[in-house]
């Protein structure tokens, strides 16, 4: 490692030391290769951040011929997912594209609109898809509604509907000891590293074909949710997706500075401070030191990664 990674890699961790959380983090500036990681091969929970490897495998299959972006599909009941996301508050019947719920699951992270497009596409096939890829650190074990039954306690067969899971969420906090929290295979997981090369993937149009990377980079720039890594930077300079569960809060994409100029990254963090049911000031302290910790992280890339 260079005497400026070194420099860079010491900022960053001086920025995570003080919070005590876990950190799975690896960044690489694409044209020169010089790169800065902690942590990079463990697995930890995703989050929404595995609503990418899910865009993935949609435009796979698109180009596969399975089906158009433009197709519709009817929104129904037993699609609806809590947590982030507008669709589950929307009349059943509505008919968005297939290309709308890949838009509405990037940028602002809409769980139905990923349960819908998971279930067309097979968890199988996604992770099939990151295996070809030559990315093995990327599993997809558990659909939105498993991860919050595991989480919530709540029974796996049948799987909790709508207002099961919004019941529960409205009682107690996700259970750390709970699988949804797990960095394993048997969970929803990546590593950071992994997750920053399929971005970097994406950029140079290697997880598809050209036409399918450059809309998908056309969605990830859309990004609404730009409080963690892009906080800082120039508007439209990051294409990202934000994962978040409870002490759990992830980021990913690329930090473009100019054409070619571009970082790919993973920035995986689990926060086991305890948080007693009802307290919203804690969680929401917490969440701001985390954060903020990632923004600052995204300032040291874009001005010293590289440049």
């Amino acid at each position: 490692m260079s005497s400026s990674q070194t420099a860079i890699q010491s900022r960053i961790e001086a920025v995570f030391a003080p919070l005590g959380i876990e950190i799975g983090f690896s960044a690489t500036h694409l044209p020169t290769g010089q790169s800065v990681a902690i942590n990079p091969a463990t697995l930890f929970p995703t989050a929404s951040v595995y609503k990418i490897p899910v865009m993935v495998e949609v435009y796979h299959q698109v180009d596969q011929g399975r089906f158009k972006l433009s197709d519709r599909l009817p929104l129904a009941n037993p699609q609806r997912v809590i947590g982030s996301g507008v669709l589950q508050k929307l009349d059943t019947g509505l008919q968005p594209t297939i290309r709308d719920l890949a838009m509405l699951m990037i940028i602002i992270s809409d769980n139905t609109a990923t349960h819908i497009l998971q279930e067309l596409v097979g968890s199988a096939n996604i992770e099939a898809t990151m295996r070809r890829l030559g990315l093995a650190d990327i599993h997809i074990a558990l659909s939105l509604p498993q991860s919050f039954a595991h989480g919530y306690g709540l029974p796996l067969e049948p799987l909790p509907d709508y207002p099961a899971m919004q019941a529960a969420s409205g009682v107690k906090g996700m259970d750390y000891a709970a699988l949804t929290f797990e960095g394993s295979a048997r969970n929803t997981t990546s590593s950071a590293a992994d997750m920053a090369r399929l971005s970097a993937m994406i950029l140079q149009s290697t997880a598809g074909s050209s036409v399918g990377c450059a809309d998908m980079m056309t969605i990830l720039r859309a990004q609404q949710l730009r409080d963690r890594v892009p906080r800082y930077l120039p508007s439209g300079s990051v294409a990202n997706k934000t994962g978040t569960f409870r002490g759990v809060r992830n980021d990913a994409g690329i930090i473009q500075r100019s054409g070619a100029d571009a970082i790919s990254f993973g920035l995986f963090t689990f926060d086991r401070t305890p948080l007693p049911d009802g307290n919203s000031r804690l969680l929401a302290d917490r969440n701001a030191l985390v954060n903020n910790a990632m923004a600052e992280i995204g300032q040291i890339l874009w001005a010293s990664l590289g440049a």
